[in-house]
């Protein structure tokens, strides 16, 4: 599609800032993956051996999965409603799922190293275990892996024929309304295909951390926190992008601003399922349940539960629920960064008390682990995205979108 001068510069960053900004992640991706491996050879002995490291990996990937699964229901979601307030935003959300392909491969130490993750992953244990014995059939090595890979096909599928129908568009001249149904028929099926393996995603990766322990809600705990880390991490990603010159004459304050009333929203619903599930287990009582949270309310643990409460859910509502702060730029940001870290907390609280062994102890590793996995993404977003427009050019309701104002 033809644009004119204001425009085309709006949309695009130049092939100088394109380098800076692939070049900037993968430099500090390298100097994180480079302190890390230098941790491991100094102090490795005394975190707890390859098992402490192998968790603190886990917690890592999980992390970085659910922002790229969140941003891609957040695409689903906006194709199948026909939102036209988020076409200006729409191309953002399809460069954070292009991170996927690289997430798949990430997967692969973790699938050749199950055992020191999964009680039912070893044969001894499952042997010696009844219960083990009894959901072998579903908790097997084999049938884990071959699930995974699944979930992850999907994902990337999905994510690339979404992605490729959007660039099509681009190169009509008159908005292609044939490829915008498309989209959304994809969306459609899509959206369902994401929830269901989403779900068995949270069953299998991290649920099954402690197979004796079940929460139906699970799934949509998963849920929440992706689809509220999504949202940060677009509004991150935008603002970054303003930053660098680019989506000045698109995103406006007004979409921003409405970011910031979804984001206000979704925290309240990570929540609202965080605590049902809690309730839930509390109220019916059932040893193999309870004990699962008891563990997270006891010495440290207990201080992160609290922790998550009020970073997680207080500090973000008391600032999010004032207009003024949706509207700056400033908080708007602090805020993002503030979520997507107690996003990482919630899954560390999840993920780290399955770790057998001794006294756990936080360590400075754990940080580096996820700073290396984020910058690693963010540089396959920076070059999924350095060859083509910041904004869905071709869409047809580009000019609605622009034109948009918040209620």
């Amino acid at each position: 599609m033809n644009l004119d001068r204001t425009l085309a510069d709006s949309v695009t960053l130049s092939p100088g800032q394109g380098r800076r900004l692939l070049l900037s992640l993968s430099t500090l991706a390298l100097v994180a993956g480079i302190a890390t491996v230098l941790g491991i050879l100094v102090d490795g002995p005394s975190l707890g051996g390859p098992q402490r490291l192998a968790f603190s990996y886990l917690t890592a990937l999980v992390f970085v999965t659910s922002v790229a699964v969140g941003s891609l229901a957040w695409l689903l979601l906006t194709h199948l409603t026909g939102a036209v307030w988020s076409v200006v935003l729409r191309r953002v959300l399809e460069n954070l799922t292009l991170a996927l392909p690289l997430i798949a491969c990430l997967f692969i130490p973790v699938l050749l190293n199950l055992s020191r993750f999964y009680p039912w992953a070893d044969s001894v244990t499952v042997s010696s275990d009844p219960e083990l014995t009894r959901k072998a059939v579903w908790l097997n090595p084999t049938f884990f892996a071959i699930r995974t890979a699944v979930y992850l096909t999907c994902w990337v599928f999905v994510a690339w024929r979404l992605s490729r129908l959007s660039l099509r568009q681009d190169l009509s001249d008159d908005g292609d309304r044939s490829l915008s149904r498309r989209m959304r028929a994809t969306s459609s099926w899509g959206l369902v295909l994401i929830g269901v393996t989403s779900s068995f995603a949270a069953f299998d990766w991290l649920m099954s951390l402690d197979p004796h322990w079940i929460s139906t809600m699970f799934g949509v705990y998963f849920w929440a926190g992706s689809l509220v880390s999504a949202l940060a991490a677009l509004v991150l990603a935008v603002l970054i992008l303003q930053a660098m010159g680019a989506l000045h004459e698109t995103v406006t304050v007004e979409h921003l601003h409405d970011l910031g009333k979804l984001l206000f929203g979704f925290v309240i619903f990570w929540a609202y399922i965080a605590f049902s599930q809690y309730f839930l287990i509390w109220y019916s009582n059932f040893p193999e349940e309870t004990r699962w949270y008891i563990t997270r309310r006891t010495g440290i643990w207990n201080i992160l539960s609290w922790a998550l409460v009020f970073g997680h859910f207080v500090a973000p509502f008391c600032l999010l629920i004032f207009r003024a702060t949706k509207r700056s730029p400033f908080w708007l940001g602090f805020t993002a960064v503030w979520v997507l870290f107690f996003h990482y907390l919630d899954l560390y609280w999840v993920i780290m008390p399955s770790m057998p062994g001794e006294v756990f102890r936080v360590h400075w590793l754990d940080a580096t682990l996820a700073l290396t996995l984020s910058c690693l993404c963010g540089a396959a977003v920076a070059w999924a995205g350095r060859s083509h427009p910041l904004v869905a050019v071709g869409d047809y309701r580009l000019a609605e979108s622009q034109a948009f104002r918040s209620s």
